[in-house]
């Protein structure tokens, strides 16, 4: 007897969130058995991935492809419960036949097992068609497995055969890949970057970890593989030094212009193969990982992840951006401490160097700390390792024009110095003063007996080569290298306009911000997916300026967007929505407000994971505003979601940081001011870390801090705090000129202090 239809009255089909892949996970793995059981004839091609692995290299690549225009995933679901999902996409037709201009390409349809015979995978397969067909596609491109019963369902909907995808194992010949030439890399528009200095050079007789890569299009990079902690041979090579050299030979085949995100997702996805060809278990703390730092000329940006010096030279002025990994730092203070102990105890330094007994201290926690690797927390850190990178760990750092060089140097030098002399010099003068490095620059490791440092060391320095002179090109116009450089512009825009939000520029986010949502309105992509998620962030912008009411009028267009596109609980209107309570509030209608907080919470509740950054969002606007209007539970709610916040998503994270102000707040006004104290001396500690010192947020955290010295009797210092707080507001408001709004809110808040 078949399994009996799903009431279409309970079922919902809807637009998957983008940031919510790991939903899919389950169902992925079921999709993995069914292939393995359909197909055992494929077993002499090699053993099927883990579902784990599997996972990790399709979730990369879905994230590659939903880069893309018309990407889409669709999800069909009983109430709160996930039954499949399908990813397609709308590309350029190609091939000897004429399929029309574009083509939908279904990459996967799936429906869980006890669901399956419902009727389900028909819903899917029609939204898919609707999908391709509304973007232009007169034809579906399907690829099923050799002896899947999938290839029968499409054939009952008309699908016909086209092409039969072979595997041939190999090596039928010899194959090799050419090595990239060094060469230097050109800029759109004219000029190009030259390598004038280059080293790279082993800490001693073992193979190196750190690679360098200048390739033809125009990439310079600098890899740092990890030190090894497993003792395991990887093919005569170290794990870091493997997995520095498949990062490096990955950025080696990419195009000059893969944007940040795109190029971590292809080495994640490489580096899950190495990962799978060494048999390296998924939760191997000691797994093979590097961090690197890349120039991408044509894209004027440098990213990194991980811990890699960057400088940078505009004049005769160097803006340096040194390694920093707060775990390392920890445990470099760890082993110092242990060592001073040990030499106060009688061990002499020739002792140490030949057993470092301060690194065996530590060593369990360098063995372990792998387990933190891309995760969020106080002690988590960014690498490239196999698994997918957050975005918070993906450090991107645009240039213009006035910079003349960019220095990457790996942490084997002690800073991105602007010469290698210089570098070199930095580094020899430490050594020779501490090479057990316990005093000014401690680290996890001494220099041991017979080598030339504690780590290997790489080194290059850009500089700009005269080119020819640029027309000024208007911002959003297409350039004429590309046909498609008015949307890569617009999209380097709008992540221009993000960097500016983030370091507190909302003059400069505003008007960026402004100019993308017009050209994507007079281009026609108005109420489209991408086109609500730039008129949610210009919404945020207005919040940094206090303009309310512009900030509603923008978030009702985006709730009320998405509610169309992706669903009432997609994660995306659930997140607006949250944001819409909270201008509603800040104009003074707080009941309105509270309904809308509701609702949000309401709808995370039902469509996203607790812990989810939205879903818990949306309870932080609900403590919001019950702390603005005094309600009673409102300490409970507040400690509730700061707490899940911390843990989840980390400390000094922007919204656990929010929350944090939200307490402080509250015990303020209750006149609990000690409690206060202790939370506002540390907020403002982990704002001016996470923000930057000179963020206007940063700024607010000070003036609260000497609002409560000064309530707790501490004048001198108060009014100290309150002095230089004021200045420093002043000048940034000169600078970036719309800080005005939190610059009157700091003022307001210390006048009390400077007027004494």
């Amino acid at each position: 007897m078949p399994p009996s239809p799903i009431p279409a009255t309970t079922l919902v089909l809807a637009e998957h969130p983008s940031d919510d892949l790991d939903a899919l996970a389950p169902l992925w793995g079921e999709l993995l058995d069914h292939h393995a059981a359909s197909a055992p004839h494929l077993g002499d091609l090699g053993e099927v991935r883990s579902a784990e692995e599997s996972w990790q290299i399709r979730r990369a690549e879905y994230r590659t492809w939903l880069d893309e225009p018309h990407a889409k995933i669709l999800t069909v679901r009983d109430h709160d419960r996930l039954l499949g999902y399908a990813f397609v996409r709308v590309i350029a037709a190609a091939g000897s036949w004429k399929l029309g201009d574009r083509v939908g390409v279904l990459e996967t349809l799936v429906i869980t097992a006890d669901a399956r015979g419902r009727g389900l995978g028909r819903r899917l397969l029609q939204a898919v068609d609707d999908h391709s067909r509304a973007h232009g596609a007169t034809t579906l491109r399907i690829s099923v497995i050799d002896g899947n019963t999938a290839h029968d369902f499409y054939a009952r909907h008309g699908a016909v055969a086209f092409t039969n995808t072979l595997l041939l194992p190999l090596p039928v010949s010899g194959m090799t890949v050419p090595a990239p030439r060094p060469a230097s890399g050109p800029e759109p528009g004219g000029g190009a970057w030259e390598v004038i200095e280059r080293v790279t050079v082993p800490k001693g007789a073992a193979a190196n970890e750190d690679e360098l890569l200048v390739a033809d299009g125009g990439l310079v990079a600098v890899v740092d593989g990890a030190t090894d902690k497993s003792g395991r041979d990887y093919g005569g090579l170290t794990g870091g030094a493997r997995a520095a050299r498949c990062v490096r030979d990955t950025l080696a085949r990419m195009a000059a212009d893969t944007a940040p995100d795109r190029a971590v997702d292809q080495i994640t996805t490489a580096l899950a193969k190495l990962r799978t060809q060494w048999n390296v278990p998924a939760d191997d703390p000691v797994a093979p990982s590097a961090a690197a730092a890349v120039v991408v000329p044509a894209l004027r940006l440098i990213w990194r992840v991980g811990d890699v010096h960057v400088a940078l030279r505009r004049g005769a002025t160097w803006t340096r951006l040194p390694a920093t990994k707060r775990i390392d730092d920890v445990l470099a203070g760890t082993r110092a401490a242990y060592t001073h102990c040990m030499i106060a105890g009688g061990c002499s330094e020739e002792e140490i160097a030949a057993q470092d007994p301060g690194r065996e201290v530590i060593l369990p926690v360098l063995k372990e700390q792998g387990r933190l690797a891309n995760r969020p927390g106080p002690y988590g850190y960014g690498v490239l390792d196999g698994t997918p990178v957050p975005a918070d760990f993906v450090e991107v750092i645009p240039f213009d024009d006035q910079v003349e060089e960019i220095v990457l140097a790996s942490d084997g030098f002690l800073s991105p110095a602007a010469t290698l002399t210089t570098a070199e010099a930095e580094l020899q003068a430490a050594i020779a003063q501490d090479p057990l490095r316990i005093g000014m620059n401690p680290g996890t490791k001494g220099v041991k007996p017979g080598a030339a440092s504690f780590d290997d060391r790489t080194y290059v320095r850009l500089r700009r080569s005269p080119g020819p002179a640029r027309a000024a090109t208007p911002p959003g116009a297409a350039t004429p290298e590309r046909d498609s450089g008015r949307g890569s512009l617009l999209e380097r825009l709008q992540a221009r306009a993000g960097l500016a939000f983030r370091d507190g520029d909302f003059e400069r986010a505003d008007a960026l911000y402004a100019h993308v949502v017009s050209v994507m309105e007079q281009s026609g992509a108005g109420g489209t997916l991408p086109y609500l998620a730039a008129l949610h962030d210009h919404a945020l912008v207005c919040y940094g300026q206090g303009r309310w009411a512009d900030g509603e009028a923008r978030l009702r267009e985006v709730v009320q967007g998405r509610e169309e596109l992706a669903g009432p609980v997609a994660a995306g209107t659930v997140g607006a929505m949250a944001r819409l309570a909270e201008a509603v509030g800040e104009q003074g209608r707080w009941e309105e407000a509270e309904t809308l907080a509701r609702e949000a919470v309401h709808r995370a509740e039902t469509g996203l994971p607790a812990t989810h950054e939205e879903a818990l969002a949306a309870r932080l606007a609900l403590a919001w505003v019950l702390q603005r209007t005094g309600a009673p539970d409102t300490e409970e709610v507040l400690r509730a979601v700061a707490g899940d916040l911390a843990r989840v998503l980390g400390v000094r994270h922007r919204t656990t940081l929010a929350a944090r102000h939200l307490l402080a707040r509250l015990l303020r006004e209750q006149e609990r001011y000690d409690e206060a104290l202790a939370v506002v001396r540390e907020l403002a500690a982990d704002r001016a870390g996470t923000l930057g010192p000179e963020h206007p947020h940063t700024l607010r955290a000070q003036a609260d801090l000497a609002v409560l010295l000064h309530h707790v009797g501490h004048q001198e210092e108060a009014a100290d705090l309150a002095r230089s707080t004021l200045a420093d507001s002043a000048l940034v408001t000169s600078l970036l000129g719309t800080a005005q709004h939190h610059d009157q809110q700091i003022r307001t808040a210390l006048r009390a202090i400077t007027s004494g």
